[in-house]
């Protein structure tokens, strides 16, 4: 259960042979995985780090959800973001996927309320991802931030877990 991600090309574009005025290259297109990749590429934006960050909370809510983002139930302006957004924080069991419950011996969803571990770590980890698929860039957490918040969230999962 310890994922490890690489390199999953979303970041991917094509340089122009070509400097521009400023002396710098300038991306010709952008390649990546439909459902993935960051909205603001569509606008002609240059690839960044941040475009990356989506692409792991698309990832991440992927994981969750149980979910493709190209899913045939994400049409007419639906996707995969606004599904969960949709149905966060109290709904969250409409979207999460059984088999990431399945993972809790214990598990018993009718007690899922606000102040059971499970809950709160699922509904932690639902809100990182989210975070992550902001639509504004800005408003994205970096990955150090990510990192960090996943991180907290396992210790207080697994502090909880050694009381049991």
């Amino acid at each position: 259960m310890n994922a490890l991600l690489g390199d999953f090309g979303i970041a991917r574009f094509y340089l122009d042979s070509q400097p521009t005025p400023g002396g710098s290259t300038s991306s010709t297109g952008v390649k990546g995985t439909i459902g993935y990749i960051a909205p603001e590429y569509a606008g002609g934006v240059r690839t960044s780090a941040s475009g990356d960050v989506y692409s792991y909370g698309i990832v991440l809510l992927e994981m969750m959800t149980g979910k493709r983002p190209t899913d045939p139930i994400f049409k007419e302006g639906l996707d995969i973001v606004s599904f969960v957004d949709s149905n966060f924080p109290h709904q969250i069991f409409q979207v999460v996927d059984a088999r990431v419950t399945e993972e809790f011996k214990d598990f018993d969803q009718t007690q899922m309320v606000p102040q059971n571990m499970v809950y709160q770590c699922l509904v932690s980890v639902l809100q990182v991802a989210l975070s992550c698929a902001h639509p504004l860039p800005s408003e994205r957490m970096d990955m150090k931030q990510v990192a960090s918040k996943l991180h907290a969230i396992q210790q207080s999962f697994l502090g909880w877990k050694a009381k049991k």
